[in-house]
């Protein structure tokens, strides 16, 4: 009886913990129930010795000591149970710990997870405007590329109208051409025109009588010489005097000094030119006054009066020689040595100079031919060749 009374004191003392050897199995420790795992943890970890609560269970409910137990082990158990109300109001604490420590790890999380969306959107910021500043870095190098090779194409097209330019007038200036003549350059043609105009028609009309076509045109010169007046400003009453009336423009029919000695010096060359020889009004291109002379020195007297008679000769009298001679005109000088040349292989080229006349010769074949035609022929030469001398 006694051993049955040990035994139900040892497992009624031995009721709050599991027996040896026994572990929970989902944290894997002994020495405690399942529903104090969290107190057992918490003492753990703040390094206290762990009592469990289920002792006074029993005691809680009956309010009575269980079978075989003395007075003092219920005292015991009434310790075991203020001490665990104590550990209680511990327990709360600690709930109260680890809740505001779950809040608080709850709250570093929320602010961490808001700190990376915030991170990402800035990164997401920043790689969105360095992609548009590539792109407009891009679109500024292909525009520059564009705008150098647009510079380069005109480059080139200017130094190609430059260099025609350069050419043109290179080109220009060694034919010779002659500058444009300004405008004064042109009047003063055309006056020096009209007077020669005057010049040969008061030459070719009699003394005393005035021609219409003249005085057409000393109007024209007249008009030439006259400058334009204009009014700088309006006209103004000064005192008393009548209003100013601008009296009409009449053309002046008068010569001026300088156009009547111009005239009368062009009249006295003329005269003098009459009284010498007088120059035909269309001379006569075939040379036929110019003779070629077998002597010494002759070709050289011809090739000279060849010159002098076309070096008289204007542009179109000229170009009309150069024309019937069959040579290119190019200049004055050129087209005159040219004919010279053409004239005196002509006149001395030995092909074309007649052979003596041999009647009393007579070979075996022209036996009983007669030479009456070639007798004909060379009397025929030597009279056209006399009448060109005469």
């Amino acid at each position: 009886m006694a051993d049955k009374g040990e035994s139900r004191r040892g497992s009624g003392t031995s009721s709050g913990l599991p027996p040896d050897g026994r572990k929970r199995y989902k944290c894997g420790e002994g020495g405690n129930f399942i529903q104090d795992c969290a107190e057992f943890w918490q003492a753990k970890a703040l390094g206290r010795t762990f009592v469990p609560s289920t002792q006074t269970t029993n005691m809680a409910r009956t309010g009575k000591a269980p079978l075989g137990v003395g007075p003092g082990i219920a005292g015991c158990q009434s310790r075991s149970a203020e001490s665990g109300s104590e550990r209680s109001e511990g327990a709360d604490d600690t709930n109260v710990l680890m809740r505001e420590y779950f809040v608080q790890m709850a709250e570093e999380r929320r602010a961490r997870i808001e700190r990376e969306a915030e991170d990402y959107r800035r990164r997401r910021e920043e790689e969105a405007r360095i992609s548009k500043e590539n792109r407009r870095m891009m679109k500024q190098e292909v525009r520059r590329k564009r705008e150098d090779e647009r510079d380069a194409r005109l480059l080139r097209i200017i130094r190609g109208e430059i260099k025609k330019e350069s050419d043109e007038e290179e080109k220009t200036f060694l034919k010779g051409q002659r500058p444009v003549k300004s405008r004064s350059d042109a009047i003063e043609a055309e006056k020096e025109r009209l007077r020669r105009r005057i010049a040969k028609a008061a030459t070719e009309d009699t003394e005393g009588t005035d021609d219409e076509e003249l005085t057409a045109l000393r109007k024209q010169e007249a008009k030439l010489e006259l400058s334009e007046k204009r009014k700088r400003g309006p006209d103004l009453l000064i005192g008393n005097n009548p209003p100013l009336v601008t009296p009409r423009k009449r053309t002046n029919t008068k010569l001026s000094a300088k156009s009547k000695k111009r005239i009368e010096q062009i009249k006295g060359d003329q005269t003098c030119e009459e009284g010498g020889t007088s120059t035909p009004a269309k001379i006569d291109l075939s040379l036929k006054h110019i003779t070629a002379s077998c002597g010494v020195g002759g070709k050289e007297k011809f090739e000279q009066e060849c010159f002098d008679f076309y070096d008289a000769l204007n542009i179109d009298e000229l170009k009309e020689a150069c024309r019937r001679e069959k040579v290119t005109y190019r200049n004055r000088e050129m087209a005159i040595e040219c004919l010279i040349t053409r004239r005196s292989t002509t006149a001395y080229d030995p092909t074309i100079l007649p052979l003596p006349a041999t009647s009393g010769v007579k070979t075996r074949s022209a036996k009983g031919i007669t030479i009456k035609d070639e007798n004909k022929s060379e009397s025929s030469l030597f009279s056209d060749s006399d009448d060109d001398s005469v």
